[in-house]
């Protein structure tokens, strides 16, 4: 198993690729470097035996003006010999060379000729050809001839001098192949090793950091290369889970803390009621006190489920066309009932008309959360007001009220579960600390949004905003 866990490693891998590269390369130079050699050898060869026959061709020339009868000439003078001779032999080519008449008299042949015939086809007069022949002992030989009248002129050499040069550097390359690919694998381990190091120290680092210190960061490197982006990666990531898990913690935290008030309270009821028989009066009393925590423990599981259910993605929203405006008249009318108490003065300041394609059910949720809390934390004699303006594109109903305000620190805040600014009047008013976390949830459902501003010790405003649909458009959504 260890074996195959380092064979599936990526510094395995990295070598593997390396090392196959590496030699693949090394066999295509070698390719190459065989390929031009040979070419250039047999290039160079066939210029020289050019070279040559043209020499002997000059050289003879010399014979047409000694002898005047060129049929008759049976031999070379002895200048001409020697020339020859001395030519080829100063020569480092070993080069064969054979020189006669058109008739087939011999006039020239060097000594290592040995009776090899190199006249491998018919050479048609003042022709010059370079071909090959295959001797009878298997030696291959390139040969240049010309018939120059009244002269045929040969000169030849053995490719075997060629095909031992070659096959020496075929040799050297067969030695240096295991030595690049042991080099190419040290290397390759080497280097994948260094370059994979950081990410082990990453992965060291990372272990560290558990559900009870993610405060820990990984150390990230000076260079802005892929790693410093991974170590900036995972440091987000840290980042999200830390804030996460503080959020749950305080979630878990202001759950506990809202359950408890109520739970207190009936607990405390019922002790009493359990230590004194109760008047009709005092037993109302307890009735309604059960009542009325009942129903503050109510409203926050509904809310509570209402959020575990947005979170979870099952909840759905119903579309359809909704008329804003009598959306809003009812809002007023329910704001009028709950500040009649309070003896807060409510007004709908402008209500233009205006539909939506949204969930009507949601919608009064929304616009209620906002009319509650104003009514809530606004002082006796106070106001609110609402308007519903529409733009061309948009619609914004916004609720303003004379109450506490919010201070700025804590704008950022509020639509975030449980907060509340003032905890003791919170409570005190019968809040969850979850309405304006529903109510954004539903804004921003309809593909709008919620803001807020707000002056402490002169009130707040909270807008909603919303897109607006015309008569066309409003007609292809679902009634």
């Amino acid at each position: 198993m260890q074996i195959l866990h380092k064979v599936r490693s990526i510094r395995f891998i990295l070598t593997l690729w390396y090392s196959v590269i590496l030699l693949i390369a090394f066999v295509l130079f070698g390719s190459a470097v065989y390929i031009y050699l040979k070419h250039l050898q047999e290039t160079s060869l066939q210029e020289d035996l050019l070279e040559e026959v043209d020499w002997i061709a000059r050289i003879v020339d010399v014979e047409r003006t000694r002898v005047s009868d060129l049929a008759a000439l049976e031999e070379l003078s002895s200048d001409v010999e020697r020339r020859i001779t001395e030519h080829f032999v100063f020569n480092p080519r070993n080069y064969i060379v054979m020189l006669t008449t058109s008739g087939g008299n011999v006039l020239y042949e060097s000594d290592n000729r040995q009776n090899r015939d190199l006249i491998g086809e018919n050479i048609l007069a003042g022709a010059t050809l370079v071909y090959t022949v295959r001797d009878s002992d298997g030696t291959v030989m390139r040969v240049a001839a010309r018939r120059d009248a009244p002269f045929v002129i040969q000169v030849a050499y053995t490719e075997n001098v060629m095909r031992a040069v070659l096959e020496h550097l075929l040799s050297i390359f067969a030695v240096l192949a295991p030595v690049v690919l042991f080099v190419a694998v040290s290397g390759g381990w080497l280097m994948a090793g260094i370059m994979l190091r950081p990410i082990r120290d990453i992965s060291m680092r990372a272990k560290d950091i558990t559900a009870s210190n993610l405060s820990g960061r990984i150390v990230t490197r000076s260079t802005d290369d892929e790693l410093g982006e991974l170590i900036s990666t995972i440091n987000g990531m840290i980042s999200r889970l830390e804030m996460s898990f503080r959020n749950i913690r305080e979630f878990s935290l202001s759950i506990a803390h809202e359950l408890k008030t109520p739970l207190t309270i009936l607990k405390g009821e019922s002790e009493l009621a359990l230590t004194k028989s109760l008047t009709s009066r005092e037993a109302q009393r307890l009735a309604a006190t059960y009542l009325e925590e009942s129903s503050r423990l109510s409203r926050i599981v509904d809310d509570l489920l209402t959020l575990a259910k947005v979170e979870a993605g099952q909840m759905t929203l119903h579309e359809e066309p909704v008329r804003l405006h009598e959306l809003v008249d009812g809002i007023y009318e329910d704001a009028l009932i709950l500040a009649a108490d309070r003896r807060i003065s409510v007004t709908l300041d402008r209500n233009d008309q205006g539909m939506v394609s949204g969930d009507p059910v949601r919608l009064r949720q929304l616009l209620r959360a906002l009319i509650s809390n104003a009514v809530r934390y606004t002082d006796p004699g106070g106001w609110v007001r609402i308007r519903n303006e529409r733009s061309e594109n948009a619609v914004s109903v916004s609720v303003e009220d004379s109450g506490l305000g919010i201070p700025a620190e804590s704008l950022d805040k509020i639509f975030d579960r449980f907060y509340r600014v003032d905890e003791a009047r919170s409570r005190a008013q019968g809040g969850s600390g979850l309405g304006l976390s529903i109510a954004k949830w539903i804004a921003e459902a309809h593909h709008g949004s919620i803001s807020v501003q707000s002056t402490p010790g002169k009130g707040s405003c909270f807008t909603v905003h919303l897109t607006f649909h015309s008569p066309e458009t409003i007609s292809s959504i679902r009634p």
